[in-house]
């Protein structure tokens, strides 16, 4: 009953999240409409570095569809892995903000701050008030991982990797702790570097060219608060 309850929420809140990726990907209201995007509009509008702009956007209606399935399916299995009010609500809205920075890294090359701040901020106060977290080991999971995705985004100068993947990299380690921390950046670097090589080999994308690592952190840490458990609970 609470996993069919909890899956009709995440049905709902998919339509929510779906609204928030379209305008936070194209915030500017003088571009053209979000569905005649293309890839030609991208050095323009893009913000940060490090996405895989598709020719166009496609239907509205399939992307839309596709945010409601994975948002109710994620919110279902919060609801199996997960006890308790307050831990299904603090998941969910990670799983929240991992979906929509992931997808408006995928279609517009943003990751955007109005989100990843908030997360941070809302992640460090769950480390700070929750009764089983430890806030030390919160704000160092946040380091681990925020530091290490740093470290090539100075080097490159943010291109192929930009601060905002850095700042949702760093909110992933504050919400499952420097313990989980690990596990989650072999995920990412796994993925990451299998789906650049393919798209190099496929000829996709060319040497140089960004592609969205945004993907890859969001799913990073979803498997691991689906497999480890947060940092304020392991399961």
């Amino acid at each position: 009953m609470l996993i069919g309850l909890v899956a009709i929420i995440g049905l709902v809140a998919g339509v929510a999240l779906d609204a928030l990726i379209g305008r936070l990907a194209w915030p500017s209201p003088d571009g053209p409409p979000e569905e005649e995007r293309t890839i030609t509009d991208a050095p323009v509008l893009a913000a940060e570095a490090g996405a895989l702009v598709v020719a166009s956007e496609g239907s509205h209606w399939q992307r839309r569809l596709l945010v409601m399935a994975v948002t109710a399916g994620f919110f279902a299995l919060v609801a199996i892995r997960y006890d308790g009010a307050m831990e299904l609500a603090i998941v969910t809205a990670y799983v929240c903000v991992l979906l929509v920075c992931a997808g408006t890294d995928l279609i517009s090359y943003r990751v955007p701050n109005v989100v990843t701040y908030p997360a941070i901020v809302g992640a460090i106060v769950v480390g700070a008030l929750m009764p089983d977290a430890d806030i030390l080991e919160v704000l160092a999971g946040g380091a681990l991982t925020g530091g290490v995705l740093l470290v090539p985004s100075l080097i490159t100068g943010g291109i192929g990797m930009g601060m905002g993947d850095v700042k949702l990299a760093a909110f992933v380690g504050l919400a499952i702790g420097f313990t989980h921390a690990a596990p989650a950046m072999l995920i990412m670097a796994i993925g990451g570097g299998v789906v650049a090589t393919f798209l190099l080999v496929t000829g996709l994308r060319k040497k140089g060219e960004p592609i969205p690592y945004a993907p890859f952190i969001s799913a990073g840490g979803i498997a691991v608060l689906f497999w480890q458990g947060a940092a304020f609970v392991s399961l």
